[in-house]
């Protein structure tokens, strides 16, 4: 039996946030943390009405236990890193996300059909708003957030990629608005599957047109490399899984499991090369070549444990707390000194540093399992799905620090965005036995 919420406001509670979410977090990145417990809350509450406890939404499986030995990791390695309250508020908020998505998803199947309905047409309303914020943005240097700070009543002398002369904001860099990227990449295809499986929508293959370039195009334009390369991979493993969706979420899995395996080699061989010092490449991809190759070294240094979470930015030279200039030096020809920098930009590879080779293995393990349970999303869904995670894989694989809080919650709202998307294929395909609750051997 699914839930509908009481009274014609709780009608519209879900709804609105899955509106809400995209838009504000396209806009805002760092707003992430707000939603999960929020979206939770509602659907938690719709659960309780049928009388589900946070135990019966909490199905067990192989890829929760999985994120669950993960994380109580974390707490282990906490007691080692540099910097022990940090990684202890980083490893509650990965436990907290794990528990509230994996029960979260599983109340997004005991809703009614029409407010799944309305939940996915307004996910897909949020976030085309939050595309169109962005592209502004992009197409006129930062003009809203030029205006918004500069009727602020104060601002700070010297800002990262800001200039402000005279206590007046004048230019933005356009790098500033790589994370409002990265959010778009996240939106794009459970928004698609949300067109594509949603009966009653006129002219469907034009709304699902124009939706991919209201957010490929300011993701294209803007200066976020990762989440550019995240839209032409994702589209290769979307085409791909289409004809063969079990072969496809196989291949990812193991793809996931090799980022792990590979990474080490993978970057000593590139920095042999010396594509650090290929001038064609952008700066931005040399550096990433010494930092890879530094931070690969400094792995071996303790290799099965690692140094504790998040303790790069306390061994990096100019940790946040440390004013003074570093002594590093760097070498002729280099574009950047040889150092850890303040996170490895690669998720494989901070987590070998950060969490050993244990570490890795844990979250090679969850991360497979995770790919692996599409098989229990309608056939539909399915290449959507594996299409989202090659664009989190990609985008980690090049980019954000893995425990930057922002970027942990918007990876935990994928699930929610994709149960949300496939739940609404229930309306044009009966789900499956096991869609409705998962075994645990998946």
């Amino acid at each position: 039996m699914a839930v509908r919420f009481g009274g014609d406001g709780g009608r519209w509670l879900l709804p609105a946030l899955f509106f809400l979410t995209p838009l504000i977090t396209s806009v805002l990145p760092r707003t992430t943390p707000l939603f999960i417990p929020l979206i939770f809350l509602t659907l938690y509450i719709g659960a309780r009405r049928r009388e589900l406890g946070l135990r019966d939404l909490l199905l067990p499986s192989a890829a929760l236990v999985a994120c669950l030995l993960f994380s109580f990791y974390i707490f282990i390695n906490a007691s080692w890193a540099l910097d022990q309250n940090m990684a202890l508020g980083k490893a509650s908020l990965l436990l907290s996300s794990i528990v509230l998505v994996f029960a979260g998803t599983t109340a997004i199947t005991t809703v009614e059909e029409r407010q799944i309905r309305r939940a996915a047409l307004a996910f897909v309303a949020g976030a085309a708003i939050g595309a169109l914020y962005l592209f502004l943005e992009l197409l006129t240097d930062g003009a809203i957030a030029r205006a918004v700070m500069n009727s602020m009543l104060a601002l700070p002398e010297k800002a990262k990629r800001i200039a402000i002369v005279k206590g007046e904001v004048t230019d933005i860099s356009l790098s500033e608005f790589n994370q409002n990227a990265t959010m778009l990449m996240f939106h794009l295809w459970p928004g698609l599957l949300v067109l594509s499986a949603l009966k009653g929508i006129r002219r469907r293959p034009l709304m699902i047109a124009l939706f991919f370039l209201a957010l490929a195009v300011p993701i294209l334009i803007s200066e976020h490399d990762s989440s550019l390369i995240a839209v032409v991979g994702s589209i290769l493993v979307l085409l791909l899984a289409r004809p063969w969706p079990r072969l496809t979420t196989r291949a990812l899995a193991a793809i996931w499991c090799l980022g792990f395996a590979l990474v080490l080699p993978l970057n000593f061989l590139a920095y042999n090369a010396e594509l650090h010092l290929v001038e064609p490449l952008p700066d931005s991809y040399k550096a990433r070549v010494i930092i890879w190759e530094y931070t690969s070294e400094r792995v071996l240094e303790r290799p099965l444990l690692g140094i504790g979470v998040d303790s790069t930015p306390e061994m990096h030279p100019d940790p946040p707390h440390n004013t003074a200039p570093s002594q590093e030096e760097k070498p002729e020809g280099f574009v950047f000194k040889r150092t850890t920098a303040h996170h490895a930009h690669n998720i494989f590879l901070q987590s070998w540093y950060e969490l050993g080779a244990l570490g890795a293995i844990l979250l090679a393990a969850a991360g497979a399992l995770i790919v692996l349970r599409m098989d229990l999303l309608p056939l539909q869904a399915q290449p959507f799905a594996a299409a989202t995670f090659a664009a989190f894989a990609i985008i980690a694989a090049f980019s954000w620090g893995m425990w930057q809080t922002w970027f942990i919650c918007a990876i935990a709202l994928l699930p929610l965005y994709v149960a949300i998307a496939s739940a609404a294929v229930r309306e044009t395909a009966p789900p499956s036995p096991e869609w409705q609750a998962p075994p645990v051997s998946a």
